[in-house]
């Protein structure tokens, strides 16, 4: 039995192979199966196993957008674990080839509204910029709800996390596309936040509309 130092893994609860994850006394356990314990090598039961280990890679790389994007969780549960509970579709495996169902993947989840964003691409100067439309405070949009994009690189892992402000406020956020990103590869998502950070809304996957 050991304890786990914190990462967007260590608040997992369950089985990862032979060690299983579990919290004690608001500490993160691991702890190893009995060797006895057979693991199954059927093609279904790998298959899972190749599913879930992306799922817990894909949690690590997007940890600065699911941090905020997963207030309204489980008590108990870690914004990962939350995160991989609701992502459990988007990895399919055939013929050896996994793939990642970007556009269903979702990086925050809660009850508030989605906020009305679009982000454009400007390749002669490789920035990005988003535009912020203000909407009308109702229930679960309120005026001080702070808005986020989110930058995720396909190809080679990682994600940035950008304010973009209040979504009672119009307005425009420009970015430069980190180096050795590709546009190609660049997937865009943008959610909202209360701004007690308490309460979030689903994130949405946009278009990333390209000018010259």
């Amino acid at each position: 039995m050991a304890r786990i130092s914190s990462d967007p893994i260590a608040n997992y609860r369950g089985r990862i192979g032979k060690i299983s994850y579990y919290i004690r006394e608001c500490e993160n356990m691991a702890r190893k199966s009995s060797s006895a314990r057979k693991i199954s090598d059927s093609p279904a039961a790998v298959a899972q196993r190749t599913k879930f280990g992306r799922l817990i890679k894909l949690s690590r790389e997007l940890a600065p957008a699911i941090t905020l994007g997963f207030p309204q969780r489980k008590r108990g549960q870690s914004p990962a674990n939350a995160f991989m509970s609701l992502n459990k579709e988007i990895c399919t495996l055939e013929d050896d080839t996994l793939t990642v169902d970007y556009e269903q993947l979702q990086c925050a989840q809660g009850s508030l509204t989605e906020p009305d964003i679009t982000a454009t691409y400007n390749t002669s100067t490789s920035k990005i910029t988003f535009e912020n439309t203000a909407m009308e405070d109702l229930a679960y949009c309120n005026a001080d709800d702070k808005t986020y994009g989110v930058l995720v690189n396909t190809q080679g892992g990682g994600c940035r996390v950008i304010p973009l402000g209040e979504r009672g406020e119009s307005g425009s956020t420009s970015v430069t596309l980190p180096a050795k990103w590709e546009k190609e590869h660049v997937i865009v998502y943008v959610f909202a936040t209360s701004a007690n950070r308490k309460m979030a809304s689903p994130s949405v996957c946009i278009t990333l509309t390209e000018e010259a």
